[in-house]
């Protein structure tokens, strides 16, 4: 049996990817602002991305978590890339987090991707999310990420700006 949003009933993959976009004078990151609904961290600005899912089909595939993150970012901002882009990087973020009360483990991965690599389409929201904006490493101060459990957003976003600017 699969649990929409879960591997398993107790394991997750959680995957999050900053998109960063170059405007002139300095880098910015694309943020979704969550639902007033969001069963975690209501309101508050995060990455696009969302958790792994069991295929529809038996398929046996590597990286099938990158179609995954793929088909997560066009579901919730009408941006399109090819997964295969990722495929020789490494996660800017790695972590874990335990819920102790639903008994749940979640593997969390960070990517970053520059918007050159997408197709650059307008930005559409999902009903997951009610805003988006572009913010500089400057501004992130000032977003609520929902404390220490939205902080590997934060630490996602603050590697993918390291990241960028080693290869400019």
């Amino acid at each position: 049996m699969s649990i929409p949003h879960q591997l398993t009933d107790q394991v997750k993959l959680l995957q999050k990817v900053a998109i960063i976009r170059s405007n002139k004078t300095e880098l910015e990151v694309l943020l979704l602002q969550r639902s007033p609904e969001a069963l975690s961290r209501p309101n508050c600005w995060d990455l696009p991305g969302g958790n792994s899912e069991w295929p529809e089909e038996n398929l046996s595939q590597a990286n099938l978590h990158l179609q995954d993150l793929s088909r997560e970012v066009k579901e919730e901002t009408a941006l399109q890339f090819a997964p295969a882009i990722l495929k020789n990087q490494l996660p800017v973020h790695f972590s874990t987090y335990f819920d102790g009360e639903k008994q749940i483990f979640t593997v969390i991965c960070g990517w970053s991707l520059d918007f050159d690599s997408t197709n650059q389409a307008e930005i559409q929201l999902s009903a997951e999310h009610q805003a988006y904006a572009w913010v500089n490493a400057k501004s992130l101060t000032d977003c609520d990420f929902g404390g220490e459990q939205g902080a590997f957003v934060l630490d996602t976003i603050q590697q993918a700006f390291l990241n960028f600017k080693k290869l400019s």
